[in-house]
């Protein structure tokens, strides 16, 4: 008798029941070992939460430094979280400490000559919302060294330049350097090296400042009496290699790329050796921060209008009541453009500002 072929079952169908099988077993198995050690028998929600970031948690929410500085610019009905716990590991070390900024110790600024104290003494007049410096578009390489972030490569390659060239050499090279970086290594030179009477005067060339700005730092350098009448007349004589038969595209785009005023001029602990009728009305920005002698200010409105920021911080003479009557006696009414004001170091009463603030439409920023 023929033997009878069998057909064989769906092997799909049987492998699914296998492991229905092995599931049911393992979840008895679970539940079993659960209540043994008497753990109940709902799961912790945080374990089934499958989008918590993977990032670590100093650089996605900040700390509460950060957040107590960046509370005023949060929007309202903002709430910032900080959850007790995140996917992975801690971070390196090295990751945290990059993002916090190094605070300035009371010994570093007690240092007038340190860089700590210049960073600090400048930081009104190098602050990203000053508008009173005259280019609206500002580089990279100013704003990472406005905003201490890490320098851009001009910056690094500007502070090689200042480190590894003389005053004479600064000279040759200023023609190859455009104006507004000329004005970063100016400003990178006032907080980390100052410049030389004969580097500042290399830097700055026949213009006799950079990019529209000028920054002093004594006791380095100090400003000639005349620096100003020899603008004037610089400004006036029109040299003959510049006239419309003998120009060139590039003596034109050299033209327009110099500026042709000042409109930001700061001193810092160095004596005002000139006559304040000498500055150019152009300026919107003067800075006379630590100036060891006393100053008369009364007629300043009429020879810079246009000031929007005036800083005075850290001058001695304005803390007596000579220096408080100085301030009073100052025709506030008269700097009608003024915005910001900056008394650091100063003694600041509510008479002085009202004086200040009286018949204007906005309050004068005053930063004590």
């Amino acid at each position: 008798m023929p033997l009878q072929r069998t057909v064989p079952q769906d092997t799909s169908e049987t492998s699914r029941q296998v492991n229905n099988i092995l599931r049911n077993l393992r979840g008895e198995q679970f539940r079993h070992s659960r209540n043994v050690q008497r753990v109940p028998a709902s799961l912790p929600t945080s374990l089934h939460i499958n989008n918590l970031p993977t990032l670590p948690i100093n650089l996605i929410y900040p700390t509460a430094e950060d957040g107590g500085r960046n509370a005023a610019a949060a929007p309202l009905g903002h709430h910032s979280t900080r959850p007790d716990r995140v996917a992975g590991p801690d971070p390196p070390r090295s990751w945290t400490t990059l993002r916090s900024s190094p605070k300035i110790r009371e010994v570093d600024l007690s240092d007038i000559n340190s860089p700590a104290w210049r960073k600090h003494a400048l930081d009104l007049v190098f602050s990203p919302g000053n508008v009173s410096v005259r280019p609206p578009g500002t580089s990279a390489s100013l704003r990472s060294l406005q905003t201490g972030e890490f320098p851009t490569l001009a910056l690094l390659s500007l502070h090689v330049i200042r480190m590894e060239c003389s005053g004479y050499e600064l000279a040759k090279i200023r023609p190859y350097i455009p104006p507004h970086l000329r004005r970063v290594l100016m400003r990178h030179s006032a907080i980390h090296c100052p410049l030389s009477q004969i580097e500042l005067n290399a830097i700055c060339g026949e213009e006799k400042h950079a990019d529209g700005e000028l920054i002093v730092v004594g006791p380095h350098a100090t400003l000639r009496s005349d620096h100003f009448r020899r603008i004037h007349s610089s400004r006036e004589s029109v040299p003959e290699e510049c006239t419309a038969e003998e120009s060139t595209w590039d003596s034109l785009a050299t033209q327009r790329s110099e500026p042709s005023a000042l409109f930001s001029l700061t001193l810092l602990s160095t004596p005002l050796t000139f006559a304040l009728s000498d500055l150019p009305p152009t300026i919107t920005c003067l800075a006379l921060i630590n100036i060891p002698k006393p100053v008369s200010l009364q007629r300043l409105p009429l020879y810079c209008p246009l000031v929007s920021l005036l800083d005075l911080s850290y001058n001695s003479w304005l803390v007596p009541a000579s220096g408080e009557k100085l301030l009073q006696d100052y025709p506030w009414t008269k700097s009608r453009y003024l915005k910001v004001l900056g008394l650091r170091g100063c003694r600041v009463t509510s008479t002085l500002l009202s004086q200040v603030n009286r018949g204007r439409w906005d309050d004068v920023d005053v930063i004590h």
